[in-house]
């Protein structure tokens, strides 16, 4: 019997060391052999085993989620929670909630950049057999983002009811105001904003609701360009998507000399760590290239994306020249999601102050909307017919003559109305 189970120990450790040879194998040819993260699953390929594809709808709910993360939209990692929580397909947990832990784990996974690594067997970054949700320099924007400056959590007590909480502050104090549902004797409630600062001349001085969100729709309604005006802005979108087209070789020729570059150093600091003797040096130059093999592997995929033909202005500008044309009509229409980013793209930082009698001050509006007004054609005048000089004094040559010699003063020209 002691033959019998040290035969049977041996075929096991046999078999895990197999198994373990064949999982690092698969990851370094570009596969995944675990259980696929959420958004993917396992489909069996001939002649190459099981693959990773994208599940959907999950699939396309953490790719908007990834690049949300990525673009601003969302702020913090709650915010992406949230999101998450709002999408019916999203699986929760047993409370029905989508914690944070979990939408850090899916903001820090490689996998979802389609491209593979396994730390604990010392096996580097490297492309993946799978198809990514997001690009590898989304990732790298991601993880900017989550290891940089850290952001003020989410406010929980911003709902549908009160989209303007946290945006508009005091004029009294310049604090920001809050919401609340008042309950009056009666018990019907009504929606009100009120600043609670202390030492405000309008603490616990209530707005209603229909009248502040009513003047800022008023505001919203003012930025609307007229059809002159949002065809002109259209059409300078138009060349400059024409002139970004005519650079995109200019472009591609300049990745492709990076991507050399990155392998020429790659290539200098092998040859470094065969000459060196110290171990610490040796981890410094491993560290360094690996630094430039995920350098290398971003600069690859910009380019592998700027081959590829680009989809029509009008199709890849629609939301943007929606947004522009109407920006209300977004706010009226859209969910509370919408609303917020109607907030961050129309106004720099936060709103103008409120005050509960004269209403909103002059508010500060975002660079796209601050450049439609400065080129708004009533805003052009002629310059008045006033005398004025040229400061610089100018040298005037006649295609007949020589240039003349510099010992000669040069000529002022005065120029009149």
């Amino acid at each position: 019997r002691t033959m019998l189970d040290a035969n049977a120990q041996h075929h096991r450790e046999k078999n895990a060391e197999q198994t373990l040879k064949r999982q690092q194998a698969r990851v370094i040819d570009g596969y995944w052999p675990f259980p696929p993260p959420i958004g993917f699953r396992h489909e069996k390929r001939q002649g190459q085993g099981k693959v990773m594809i994208p599940h959907e709808p999950l699939a396309s709910i953490i790719r908007e989620a990834l690049e949300g993360y990525a673009s601003g939209r969302f702020q913090t990692q709650a915010e992406v929670a949230r999101f998450l929580e709002t999408q019916p397909d999203f699986p929760k947990n047993r409370y029905g909630v989508v914690t944070v832990e979990a939408a850090n784990r899916i903001l820090n996974r490689i996998l979802y950049a389609g491209h593979v690594q396994a730390e604990m067997w010392n096996i580097p970054l490297r492309k993946g057999k799978h198809e990514g949700l997001v690009t590898l320099e989304t990732y790298e924007r991601i993880q900017e983002r989550l290891h940089g400056k850290p952001k003020i959590a989410a406010r929980t007590d911003i709902d549908e009811d009160f989209p303007l909480r946290g945006f508009v502050t005091c004029a009294d104090c310049g604090h920001s105001m809050t919401a609340c549902w008042a309950k009056s004797k009666t018990g019907a409630k009504h929606p009100y904003y009120y600043c609670y600062a202390r030492g405000c001349e309008s603490k616990g001085k209530s707005v209603r609701r229909a009248d502040i969100e009513g003047q800022f729709e008023t505001l919203l309604a003012d930025m609307k360009p007229s059809r002159t005006m949002f065809a002109l802005v259209q059409e300078m979108f138009k060349q400059a998507w024409g002139i970004q087209s005519e650079n995109e070789e200019t472009h591609r020729q300049s990745l492709a000399s990076a991507v050399r570059d990155a392998e020429k150093k790659i290539e200098s600091l092998l040859d470094r760590i065969v000459e060196a003797n110290t171990a610490s040096v040796i981890a410094a130059y491993e560290k360094r290239i690996d630094t430039l093999e995920r350098e290398k592997l971003v600069l690859r995929e910009q380019l592998e994306n700027t081959a590829r033909n680009k989809r029509p202005f009008g199709e890849m500008f629609k939301l943007t020249m929606q947004f522009l044309a109407n920006p209300q009509k977004i706010w009226k229409t859209g969910q509370l999601e919408h609303k917020r980013t109607v907030l961050k793209l129309a106004f720099a930082g936060r709103l103008a102050a409120y005050h509960r009698k004269s209403g909103f001050q002059t508010p500060k509006i975002s660079s796209v909307f601050r450049m439609i007004e400065g080129i708004n054609p009533m805003n052009l005048q002629m310059a008045e017919g006033m005398r004025f000089e040229l400061t610089k004094r100018l040298l005037v040559y006649t295609l007949s003559r020589r240039a003349p010699s510099t010992a000669r003063p040069p000529l002022r020209i005065t120029c009149g109305s």
